[in-house]
């Protein structure tokens, strides 16, 4: 049965409050189709009742995407919750989803160049030995659709003494307000305090930043928060008590909703020359020395299991500091 007024069509596109995406829905009847502006999730399929949707897609990494989306008579938003899901049924990445419809605010990075706005760092960089090179084989995939089998984003990787009490400081980057809180796997059975936080830019709103492994200050840090530079939000989460386990790193990504989809980039890029002075007082040359260009990776590439490094490559991945 089609729809008989138009305020009960869903079809449209949405900007979403995760990474600046773009969601499109197109309904027929009580059936729809939804993609989004990046090749993170396959094209999915969904139903509609009442004023609410019922959606399922398949990740890139073979991933099931579940979500659950309430909207309001005007259909020009929705809000509700999605999940992701592993082959063995654990939830991966959880959390609010929300939409409002038309696009997102787009920055062309190939036309433009990337801006070097960032002038607060997102940690105590005194603490940090080591960081993670963008597209290295470290951690897991974690690509923006347009490339595969490497991870886009950096770790950075504390002292030793720091690694045993959850003491390494986690800042807004910029001015901002914060779109999304997530459930990064793991966080639930630690108190939902360990969580992926994403923050949009206000002097640069096509550009969002995301802090992952945050152990977050308090309930405050939430969605719809405005933070300023340099705010903390949380400490890096190195430490899992009830496991008796440590882990080595937290890690940050930057993404940009461009007019050809969403792209990754790395931190380093939009780092202000003031604040990139820390990194060159430890040893650092050039951004470049923590990049690993596509045509490179490309020509050394990594083998994958859906989001799993089978290898970890031929190619450094580490840059040590002084």
């Amino acid at each position: 049965i089609l729809c008989e007024r138009e305020d009960e069509d869903f079809t449209g596109i949405y900007c979403l409050n995760l990474q600046n995406l773009e969601m499109r829905i197109d309904q027929n009847g009580n059936d729809l189709t939804f993609s989004l502006n990046s090749d993170l999730l396959n094209n999915g399929s969904g139903t509609v009742s009442g004023d609410t949707l019922i959606l399922t897609a398949l990740t890139s990494g073979s991933e099931l995407f579940s979500a659950r989306l309430i909207f309001p008579d005007n259909r020009d938003s929705f809000s509700g919750t999605f999940v992701i899901t592993n082959s063995i049924g654990q939830a991966a990445l959880e959390g609010i989803l929300n939409g409002n419809k038309g696009g997102c605010a787009e920055y062309d990075i190939v036309k433009k160049g990337i801006p070097q706005f960032v002038e607060k760092d997102f940690t105590q960089l005194n603490k940090i030995e080591k960081i993670s090179k963008f597209r290295s084989g470290f951690g897991h995939s974690y690509t923006d659709g347009n490339e595969t089998c490497r991870s886009m984003k950096h770790y950075f990787d504390p002292f030793q003494q720091f690694r045993n009490n959850n003491t390494v400081e986690i800042y807004s980057p910029v001015d901002g307000i914060i779109t999304s809180v997530l459930d990064d796997g793991y966080g639930a059975s630690i108190g939902l305090k360990n969580k992926e936080v994403q923050i949009k830019s206000d002097d640069q709103p096509a550009f969002v930043f995301i802090l992952f492994h945050c152990d977050i200050i308090s309930e405050t840090i939430e969605a719809g928060k405005k933070v300023q530079a340099g705010e903390l939000l949380g400490y890096g989460r190195l430490y899992y008590e009830d496991l008796q386990q440590f882990v080595t790193s937290f890690d940050i990504a930057v993404s940009v909703n461009t007019p050809a989809g969403m792209r990754l980039i790395s931190y380093f890029e939009v780092l202000s020359n003031q604040v990139f002075k820390e990194y060159i007082s430890r040893g650092v040359n050039l951004r470049s020395d923590f990049i690993i260009t596509r045509e490179t990776r490309d020509a050394s590439p990594l083998q994958c299991d859906g989001e799993t490094f089978l290898n970890d490559g031929t190619l450094e991945n580490w840059v040590i500091l002084n």
